[in-house]
């Protein structure tokens, strides 16, 4: 069965190249609730068959460390098959599929993991889809839905932009982030990903604002590519102290209240009802 609350906790996610060593080490401390080893577009073309060889090590060398450990595959189908090899040979948590813009994609990934995995005793590879175009936009629904071992959906800004023709900071992207968000929400997954692109990793400033309202859109947590990006992360998609307190306070009034027949009451001058108290109740489940 998917483990579905394991990408509920996932406030970052650091994007590593699996054959940058140095890097895999360092990711180990850097305290993001998952390390990404990227097959992908951080290995030129020439280098695939080597990152593959080295999924192994990296990923035992991270589960040193407390982060789930994820891959992103290449998605030519070729390519990605030896991926998912390598994948579910190394033992990795789950698979991020990129330019996810068609159901069938991702119940081929089902069935291809689902023969990887035949007779192995840990549970099953989760899968996260990555939406990066206009198309995968248009068939959200389908895709979310596509396999039980869906457990999350993330939005490619960049790639998504360029297939759009819109600027990453415009209505169309935002407009379609949404449309991710609601429909992964409506099945029962965590949306995750951020609402916009930051180029610099040095403007730190810029990336809290944009993962605060990507936070605001809906997002549970972000990716990133720098160590320095990962505690903005976990500070903006975190629970604050202050808001467990605050939760505590409006769950224990709302509880009290119900005892004596009552569906809402005054806390100060904060009104609680049943949406109220459901929300304060989500925040300490995700503290």
């Amino acid at each position: 069965m998917p483990d579905r609350e394991l990408a509920d906790g996932w406030r970052s996610m650091l994007y590593v190249p699996v054959n940058r060593e140095r890097f895999v080490r360092s990711a180990v401390s850097a305290g993001a609730d998952a390390v990404i080893l990227d097959l992908e577009d951080a290995i030129p073309a020439e280098h695939k068959d080597a990152g593959r060889e080295a999924l192994a090590e990296a990923v035992a060398t991270l589960r040193t460390g407390p982060a789930s450990v994820l891959v992103r595959v290449n998605r030519p189908w070729m390519a990605m098959l030896s991926d998912l090899r390598a994948a579910v040979g190394a033992g990795v948590d789950g698979v991020i599929v990129p330019k996810s813009d068609d159901p069938a994609v991702v119940r081929t990934v089902d069935e291809v993991l689902s023969e990887l995995e035949a007779g192995r005793a840990s549970g099953p590879t989760q899968v996260i889809t990555l939406i990066e175009s206009a198309r995968g936009v248009r068939r959200i629904d389908e895709i979310v839905a596509a396999s039980e071992r869906v457990i999350a959906v993330s939005t490619g800004i960049g790639d998504l932009s360029i297939d759009l023709g819109a600027s990453p900071d415009s209505a169309a992207i935002s407009h379609a982030f949404n449309e991710v968000v609601q429909a992964t929400r409506a099945a029962g997954r965590t949306p995750l990903g951020l609402a916009g692109l930051i180029v610099s990793f040095a403007d730190i400033d810029a990336f809290r604002a944009l993962a605060a309202r990507s936070r605001a859109l809906g997002s549970t947590g972000g990716s990133c590519i720098h160590p320095r990006q990962v505690e903005v992360l976990n500070e903006v998609f975190g629970v604050s102290a202050e808001e467990i307190t605050e939760a505590r306070r409006l769950v224990a009034a709302y509880e009290e209240a119900a005892t004596e027949g009552r569906g809402s009451v005054m806390v100060g001058d904060t009104f609680i009802d049943n949406a109220n108290y459901q929300h304060a109740r989500r925040l300490l489940r995700e503290a």
